[in-house]
């Protein structure tokens, strides 16, 4: 089963077939300012015991794909004599399957944000305290423009979901393979249904999310202003992500109005 699988089949028969059991273990992969930090809180609270994959930010010494490999090291090596039931991190998809590998059961969740916003809010989170090497991140990206130009920045969702070759992938491309490798994909936008119903597949029925983690104080230092060449500059480098974005989003809403009769009847 596979979140592509929503395509054709009920909300509710894609839930009853693709329930995990007590040998689950339920991976989390953060992609940075999609609620992430909100969801892995609630992760850890209903389905533990929980893990988070995290490196030190503040080592500069370590590119961030090795540091990201040798945490992921380190799960493996606590799962070897601990059984988690759920776990979470900034992983590339690469090291997701290094994970799957180990574990055949595992089931992949994920949550996208629209584009725009989550583009502007990772460059504003970035430039402050919350992110450890913010003052590195002031220096190399003074402006967003500077930010969303940087090849590094773009198509993030894209690029963890589908890999690096995502970039280079046709939109049919994109459309056709989203999902395959992903049990559940949620929404920011449609956060509430999303953690239901991933909440369902784990085996907590009628939960509803209560943590609010990791938002963003404004200040001068990461103050934007939305103009219309800025909307058009973020589109224009992030096309991979709008696409991704749009049609996991068709999917969903394909199945909400299911959604809401369910949850009217339970009530």
């Amino acid at each position: 089963m596979s979140f592509s699988d929503l395509e054709t089949m009920s909300l509710n028969d894609f839930i009853d077939r693709n329930k995990g059991d007590d040998g689950t273990l339920w991976f989390f992969q953060h992609i940075p300012k999609t609620a992430g930090s909100s969801f892995s809180a609630e992760l850890a609270k209903h389905s533990g015991p929980y893990f988070n994959i995290f490196i030190d930010y503040e080592d500069r010494d370590t590119p961030y794909g090795d540091a990201f490999a040798a945490a992921t090291a380190r799960f493996l090596s606590s799962a070897e004599t601990r059984r988690f039931r759920s776990a979470s991190g900034h992983l590339s998809i690469d090291l997701v399957e290094r994970i799957r590998e180990a574990h055949p059961e595992t089931r992949v969740v994920t949550f996208l944000r629209e584009p725009q916003a989550r583009v502007i809010s990772d460059y504003r989170y970035q430039r402050t305290p919350a992110h450890p090497p913010y003052r590195d991140f002031i220096e190399r990206y003074p402006t967003v423009e500077s930010y969303v130009e940087a090849p590094r920045n773009q198509n993030s969702m894209a690029r963890y979901l589908l890999g690096d070759a995502a970039s280079e992938m046709s939109d049919d491309e994109i459309r056709d393979r989203v999902g395959q490798r992903h049990d559940f994909i949620g929404l920011l936008e449609m956060y509430p249904m999303s953690f239901n119903i991933i909440f369902r597949l784990i085996g907590v029925d009628g939960l509803w999310p209560q943590e609010h983690k990791r938002k963003t104080v404004a200040s001068e230092v990461n103050k934007v202003e939305v103009t219309p060449a800025l909307s058009e500059m973020i589109r224009h480098h992030n096309q991979k992500d709008f696409v991704l974005y749009e049609h996991v989003r068709e999917v969903l809403l394909s199945h909400r109005d299911d959604f809401r009769t369910t949850q009217a009847a339970a009530v």
